[in-house]
Formats: C-alpha cells, structure tokens, sequence
C-alpha cells in the first residue's frame, strides 16, 4: 500500500505547496494594492482579477492532499462503544461517501467549466480568460477521486500510516 501511496501523498503535496505559493502571492498583491493604494491613491490595476483567479487555485489544490492524509472533519463518537469491525465498516462507509461528494463536486466543477468556456467568460478588469483556471481547478478535483478510492480501500484493510512513514 505504502508504495501506491507514496507517489500520490507526493504529487498531491505538491499541488497542495503551489496552492500555499499562490496564497502567498494573493497575500503578497493585497498588501502592495494597501500600500500602493494609500501612497498614491490608485490601486493596483487588476489585482481583484488576479486575486479571484488564483482563489480558485489556492481552494482547489489543497484538497488531494487533505483528503490523502485524511485531515477531513469526522465524527468518531460511535467508534468508541461499537466493536472493532463496526468502527472500521462506519469508518469505510464515510470514506465511501467522502468520495461520492468529491465525484459529485468534480462532475460539478466539470460542468461549470464547460460553461465559462463556452460563454468566454473573461475577467473584468485584465480581461483575462477564466476558463483555463476553472479548469485547472477541475482536474484538481478530478484527482480527488482516485486519492479518496486509494482512502477508501486503505480503510477497508485496516491500513494506516505515520507522517514518518511517508
């Protein structure tokens, strides 16, 4: 399993690392339109387009990783008194439909893309296009599919890792 994992936790870290980059770009054009805005009065041209665009990268990219290292919300409550098995087949049916969501989100996601690119949608102010960010934010989705799979079978044999491991 460790070996089927391996090359996803890296790739998913690695969308997740150009998603924190993309942050810290927004954070960093935020903090120049202020200080640019109050030295001069005039605002960086664009920022907002830039800012909403990469948005959609920052949220989208963060998600294989998260969902590999299961750092999701889950209530374990009934694990506690229920038997071993029942605490693992609750634990497998949530990672099930985990799953469900995230094809959901990505057939979503696909759909919404496929109209910004046929209404060449295109940012206000920059007039960049939108769709090719919309559609780097589905495929990120699309690889939460297989990363949640990987989960749900991981969870069905009991297997586990350690941040060490990995």
């Amino acid at each position: 399993m460790q070996s089927i994992e391996r090359p996803f936790l890296l790739i998913s870290r690695a969308a997740a690392a150009a998603g924190v980059l993309c942050l810290l770009l927004v954070a960093g054009l935020s903090v120049a339109d202020i200080v640019l805005r109050e030295a001069t009065g005039q605002p960086i041209r664009g920022a907002a387009d830039i800012a909403g665009l990469l948005t959609i990268l920052i949220i989208a990219s963060c998600f294989p990783a998260g969902l590999l290292e299961r750092r999701q919300i889950k209530v374990t409550f009934l694990g506690s008194i229920l038997p071993a098995w029942a605490n693992r087949a609750l634990e497998v049916f949530g990672a099930l439909m985990t799953g469900l969501m995230f094809l959901a989100i990505a057939w979503f996601m696909t759909r919404h893309a496929l109209r910004v690119t046929a209404n060449h949608q295109y940012t206000m102010v920059l007039n960049l296009p939108i769709a090719p960010w919309w559609w780097i934010a589905t495929a990120c989705f699309w690889a939460c599919v297989p990363a949640q799979m990987f989960v749900i079978l991981a969870e069905a044999l009991g297997y586990t890792t350690t941040e060490s491991e990995v």
